[in-house]
């Protein structure tokens, strides 16, 4: 069997509608021959060995010529690289050095060293907590989803990248990172002990009513996870759980390999889980071997527009052979896979090598699963937010305006319109939540007033906001 693996998307992880506010991922390219603004030293040209290939003229007249004034940490050659393979125009194929592929490795797998959080930069304030995992040091010290950090060790994280605020967090196993939150608009602090954490699987008994609810939550599919997936099985079993819920959202995708095991571990020995299709159109078939299974009586996925790849190849066979029903968002619609390859630099080149097909042959790039019950789980990805420079009054016009006043609305506080204009309504609004969150209650929107806001936005929604998701489940389990 080929090496397939599936691109673990972050950049889809839990991500915002985002003006420039928001930093979720950093992109290096490499830009030649454009039309910004040039300089030629009169007309002199140089003739090429015509015996030698253009990729070699190029290579030599760079290797000669070019003065590399850019500040960056990738060499020269690692960038050529990447914009070689850029160059093919398709997002999942990636040219990476030997820290860059470690870095992706670690994310797929879901161990590292720190405290166990999902965040994204807001700038200019701190990091916005998407997401705290189950048994993790973030967890045990108290952090919650929606929380902002805005300190580390003392110090404000305001201005800083999203690479630093992770250096800054992580550290030696054992030792402790004072954090100072802002929650629901208070600040708060915390120490977190930091460890070796694993974020790729949480699962519970949940029980509604009288009814046993398995709840198994995977975040990403790295190496070994079935074995942890098994545990939970196991658990569930012994408590006679009858109902499983499967919850896949925000989960971008990882190895073919370990869906395949995911999925060994359900669907009888015998049926086909997936298809692959190479370059030259051969389709290999890939079918549940004869171990033992884990078998429910009902089964539900929970997936969302950002469920894409193995996601999508789980999601796909546990609802075509064994008919789970799925809640939620159309998924992503990610119907490749790619190989990497080891190069004699120990670099890597990821690229695009294959098609994956469900079970009963379908393709789903670009269209993705739709669910059988169509359900919206309200995300921040909801709500637009742009960075406040200036403070806004009564008679103002301004976009972000509009985004204050979606929030109020979303808050419950009286906004009689969303459209971006200051009315008195909107300032009587504003001054009711000034003085809701203690703050100084003149109705004018400024730097403060937005950072509270957003703030408050976040603890309400990843705080107080049902699961309507979930909810479906309970409803159709009774």
């Amino acid at each position: 069997m080929d090496d397939f693996n599936f691109e673990y998307e972050n950049k889809k992880k839990r991500k915002m509608r985002k003006e420039p506010l928001y930093i979720i991922l950093c992109i290096i390219c490499l830009v030649v021959g454009g039309f910004g603004g040039y300089f030629l030293r009169g007309s002199e040209k140089k003739e090429t060995n015509s015996k030698e290939s253009i990729y070699d003229q190029i290579a030599q007249i760079i290797a000669n010529d070019f003065v590399d004034t850019t500040d960056t940490q990738l060499t020269l050659q690692e960038r050529l690289l990447g914009g070689m393979v850029a160059g093919l125009g398709d997002p999942y194929s990636s040219y990476m050095n030997q820290q860059q592929s470690q870095s992706l490795e670690t994310q797929i797998n879901g161990t590292f060293q720190g405290i166990g959080i999902t965040y994204t930069t807001i700038d200019g304030n701190g990091a916005l907590v998407l997401d705290v995992y189950q048994n993790t040091p973030a967890a045990q010290a108290g952090l919650l989803a929606g929380d902002m950090i805005t300190h580390v060790e003392g110090t404000s994280i305001a201005d800083y990248t999203s690479e630093k605020i992770k250096n800054v967090i992580q550290g030696e196993n054992g030792t402790n990172v004072s954090l100072r939150i802002l929650r629901d608009g208070k600040p708060k602090d915390i120490i977190a002990k930091r460890a070796s954490v694993d974020t790729s699987v949480a699962y519970q008994i949940r029980q509604s009513n009288e009814t046993k609810i398995g709840y198994l939550r995977i975040t990403t599919f790295g190496e070994g996870i079935a074995i942890l997936i098994e545990d939970a099985l196991k658990d569930f079993q012994k408590a006679k759980v009858e109902n499983i819920v499967i919850d896949l959202r925000g989960n971008g995708g990882g190895y073919l390999q370990a869906a395949q095991n995911i999925l060994d571990l359900f669907i009888d020995d015998g049926k086909v889980l997936f298809r692959t299709e190479s370059k030259q159109g051969k389709e290999e078939v890939y079918k549940a071997t004869n171990r033992e299974k884990y078998t429910f009586e009902h089964g539900y996925i929970l997936v969302n527009g950002e469920s894409a790849s193995a996601s999508e190849v789980v999601t796909s066979a546990l609802k075509e052979v064994l008919k789970y029903q799925v809640v939620g968002e159309t998924t992503y619609g990610k119907g490749i896979a790619q190989s990497q390859k080891i190069l004699s630099d120990s670099s890597i080149l990821k690229y695009t090598n294959a098609k994956w097909l469900t079970s009963q042959g379908e393709w789903i790039n670009g269209v993705g699963i739709k669910p059988d019950y169509e359900v919206h789980t309200m995300s921040m990805s909801d709500f637009k937010v742009k960075k406040v420079e200036k403070t806004y009054r009564y008679d103002d016009v301004d976009e972000s305006i509009e985004y204050m006043q979606v929030m109020l609305k979303e808050l419950g506080f009286d906004v009689d319109r969303q459209d971006g204009y200051f009315s008195k309504k909107t300032e009587t609004a504003l001054k009711a939540f000034e003085k809701a969150y203690q703050l100084k209650t003149d109705g004018q929107y400024d730097k403060n007033d937005a950072l509270i806001l957003l703030n408050a936005l976040t603890y309400h929604i990843y705080q107080k906001v049902e699961d309507k998701c979930y909810q479906k489940v309970e409803e159709l389990v009774k």
